[in-house]
């Protein structure tokens, strides 16, 4: 009867194996690592800058088939071989500027050199339906919410942000590499959230056809 009652269990446990095994496959498959945001600016908000770019990427790119690890490594090289460590499929690299129209008609090129500000990459090189979930997810995006509202409170009419970002595959290769840029209308306008809204688009796009790529 022991022997049976094991049998039994193997043959019922074995397809739950399988299924979580397969869904592990396909979580990893489609992982983005995503290195810390390099950052170009002339009014000293870098460090808003690279946590809005991080938590509005991840906030875009999680969801059933795709999944955000962040990293940590700020030199190029080292985000890389973090990446690789953590078996990523995919890397993504971004760079924000920040430029502000002076009184005088000029444009300033400053940029915040400070290690702590500065990501790992720079442009110039290159609904859950349970209480718990949606508690979690509200929670998640009035993080994002916050995030890209404080570094929209540094931003004056005129201003203008572009973002530059890269995705690589494992081996190396740039699957996505584009640029895009907005000037402020007003004072306080958040022009991160459609500018990382529209590369979220162009790297889901990217990953899912990767991924279905025998």
């Amino acid at each position: 009867m022991r022997i049976r009652h094991h049998t039994l269990c193997l043959l019922i446990l074995a397809p739950l194996g399988s299924a979580m095994a397969q869904d592990t496959t396909t979580v990893s498959s489609s992982q983005i690592c995503l290195a810390p945001t390099s950052v170009e600016s002339t009014v000293g908000n870098a460090a808003a800058a690279t946590t809005a770019v991080q938590e509005l990427f991840t906030s875009y790119l999680t969801g059933p088939s795709l999944g955000v690890k962040p990293l940590t490594a700020r030199l190029e090289s080292q985000v890389r071989e973090e990446a690789k460590a953590d078996g990523c499929p995919y890397l993504l690299l971004s760079a924000v500027k920040h430029v502000r129209k002076t009184s005088g008609g000029g444009f300033l090129h400053q940029v915040v050199g400070s290690a702590a500000q500065q990501g790992a990459w720079s442009a110039a090189g290159a609904v859950s339906g349970s209480e718990a979930g949606r508690i979690a997810a509200t929670a998640a995006a009035e993080a994002v919410s916050e995030a890209a509202s404080a570094y929209a409170s540094s931003v004056k009419v005129k201003d203008e942000v572009s973002l530059t970002y890269r995705l690589e595959a494992s081996d190396g290769r740039a699957l996505v590499d584009k640029s895009d840029k907005r000037k402020a209308k007003s004072d306080g306008e958040d022009l991160l959230t459609p500018l990382v809204q529209e590369a979220s688009k162009a790297v889901a796009a990217a990953v899912t056809k990767g991924a279905g790529t025998p």
